[in-house]
């Protein structure tokens, strides 16, 4: 037990000392609301009752209209930055 308690340790403390810095406030608030357009994107369904439907439609204009505006801003400002590019490069709408 104590080798396994040791083991675990030794891997936590490896990965989060090459953890990957931490991405600008722009960019992280870009990826929760590209993530939140593509949750609601997958709920569309054509059985879906006309409230649901309506509920779903104004939620993705809410998350994936401001996602699309974010992701041209952030593309310009980031375009010399590889890293962030790469992560603002996994969304495309």
């Amino acid at each position: 037990m104590k080798r396994f308690l040791l083991i675990l340790s030794t891997v936590f403390i490896f990965n989060t000392s090459f953890a990957a810095a931490p991405l600008p406030k722009d960019v992280q608030d870009f990826r929760n609301l590209a993530e939140e357009c593509e949750h609601f994107a997958g709920e569309q369904d054509s059985d879906l009752d006309e409230q649901r439907q309506k509920e779903l439609d104004a939620s993705l204009q809410a998350t994936c209209g401001k996602a699309v505006v974010q992701l041209k801003t952030l593309r310009e400002k980031y375009k010399n930055d590889a890293a962030l590019m790469k992560v603002i490069n996994a969304y495309d709408f």
